[in-house]
């Protein structure tokens, strides 16, 4: 099946990058990237190999056009509407994989939590990808649901590649030196996520620490 990347410059596009260099089922046809355009996939991205392919500037117009099977949009929360409603209308029965938060709380697109919604996923064409700590969660919480006497509690810490490539305080090595920054520790989205998903009450608090990932 042919695919088209959109904003695959950070980390969840790289690694996405890397599980399709191992799929043989997928060709990776377009990749667009505002920054990157012109620039060799390979030369961005460790452990892939993607010929010539090279990133490109797309407007949503431009992504749609483009007729892909599937589409997967590895952008920052609240900037994938556009491409969205532009594959609705050029290329509406395209696959379409939203990494963001975005449709996370959308009735008309699936969760994608497998371990949950198999088959549902499955014949699914608008697919809204969990968060990471709300991956985590789920997997632990769901099967304790019932013999649960309250509402949990769940002490998260991730690595923190998690805070993304813009530098701030939570990606940067020396400030998470021999250290644990806990953040948003009141209505954290995955927070959010999860109480919606499993339809009860929780307490979450995240922290980074000074691991890369995980």
């Amino acid at each position: 099946a042919t695919l088209g990347i959109i904003g695959a410059r950070g980390f969840t596009g790289a690694e996405l990058l890397r599980l399709l260099n191992n799929h043989s089922s997928f060709e990776l046809a377009a990749i667009s990237s505002r920054q990157l355009a012109g620039e060799r996939l390979n030369d961005h991205v460790e452990g892939v190999d993607f010929g010539d392919l090279r990133f490109e500037e797309l407007s949503p117009e431009q992504t749609a056009e483009k007729k892909r099977y599937a589409y997967v949009l590895a952008l920052p929360n609240n900037v994938g509407k556009p491409f969205v409603d532009a594959i609705d209308a050029i290329n509406p029965d395209a696959l379409i994989v939203d990494l963001s938060a975005d449709h996370r709380f959308d009735v008309s697109w699936q969760y994608g939590f497998p371990e949950r919604f198999r088959d549902a996923i499955a014949n699914s064409r608008r697919i809204a990808n969990p968060g990471c700590y709300a991956t985590a969660m789920q997997a632990s919480l769901w099967p304790l649901l019932g013999q649960l006497a309250a509402d949990p509690h769940v002490f998260g810490v991730s690595g923190y590649s998690g805070a993304g490539t813009t530098p701030s305080p939570k990606n940067d090595p020396e400030v998470l030196r021999d250290n644990l920054l806990p953040y948003t520790l009141t209505d954290h989205l995955h927070e959010r996520e999860v109480r919606h998903q499993l339809q009860r009450g929780l307490f979450f608090m995240p922290h980074v620490a000074a691991f890369f990932r995980g």
